[in-house]
């Protein structure tokens, strides 16, 4: 093996307006691509060693996708139940995880950021974005099936040994790997993974027959999680939902930044998994 092939697949608020797709996706590849020489702390004389490349799907689900506005109260009442719903796995009251539409899924937001101890704003955004990218994926089955399609060509043209998925990207990336025969996947990374949040997404997965698991022709699937990212709850629900998970892992990845991909790529326990696959130096 002359360098290790690692696809990502992005998650929400990736959109890159004005680009093309391919632009698109050599604007992410580069911030990929450094933030895991950054965790790695490759030496220039192994820069060849790796070969990043992330697969863009965000224009499928932007065109049209109610995003907000930056506030969860401008959502569609029925993605506004959901994060309700999400609210409620942290233990919000009945009267805030289950309130009339019409702006409760802005308190919904609000309740989460003070258990947390985080920024009301910045909370509000993240949950407006992540619900309407994943309503947008989950009801529309157009526009699923072009995001697993573009996916699933990314595979299929860099045959990667490592597929690393992060926030929505990991639910994408799974539907990929069950929908589309592939090469052979040394090892899956989800990072930042809501996978396993009932009702939201794990209810909603394909394929619904029988126990959700490790996908066929992937040899191994570790999960990372920082323990206060939002999104990747509920704590330990992976291992718990999901047969043939190799590691369930949690890593800090810095105070606020709970859910960026660069820290998550940049983790030690990122780092640790991709070096135990990197080619002999």
């Amino acid at each position: 093996m002359t360098a290790l092939r690692v696809l990502g697949v992005h998650g929400v608020k990736n959109y890159q307006p004005g680009l093309t797709p391919a632009d698109a996706a050599a604007r992410l590849t580069g911030w990929w691509d450094s933030a895991m020489r950054k965790g790695l702390g490759l030496p220039g004389r192994r820069a060849a060693a790796l070969a990043v490349r992330v697969a863009y799907y965000a224009h499928r689900l932007h065109e049209g996708t109610a995003h907000g506005d930056g506030d969860p109260a401008v959502l569609d009442g029925e993605t506004q139940v959901l994060v309700g719903s999400w609210a409620g796995l942290f233990g919000a009251p009945a009267g805030v995880a289950h309130g009339a539409a019409g702006g409760f899924a802005r308190a919904a937001a609000d309740w989460v950021a003070g258990r947390y101890g985080l920024d009301q704003r910045a909370v509000r955004v993240l949950t407006a974005s992540f619900f309407g990218e994943v309503q947008a994926y989950f009801t529309d089955d157009a526009r699923r099936g072009a995001a697993i399609g573009d996916v699933a060509a990314a595979i299929r043209e860099l045959e990667p040994h490592v597929v690393i998925a992060h926030s929505l990207g990991s639910v994408v990336a799974y539907e990929t790997l069950w929908t589309y025969p592939h090469p052979p996947v040394d090892l899956l990374i989800t990072v930042g993974s809501p996978l396993a949040m009932p009702n939201v997404v794990y209810d909603r997965l394909r394929p619904h027959d029988g126990p959700r698991g490790r996908p066929h022709g992937v040899t191994r699937w570790i999960n990372i999680a920082d323990p206060g990212d939002f999104i990747a709850i509920p704590v330990g629900g992976i291992q718990r939902s999901f047969q043939g998970l190799s590691a369930d892992l949690t890593d800090a990845v810095g105070a606020f930044s709970f859910h960026q991909v660069g820290k998550y790529l940049s983790c030690g326990a990122t780092a640790g998994a991709l070096a135990a696959c990197l080619p002999p130096d």
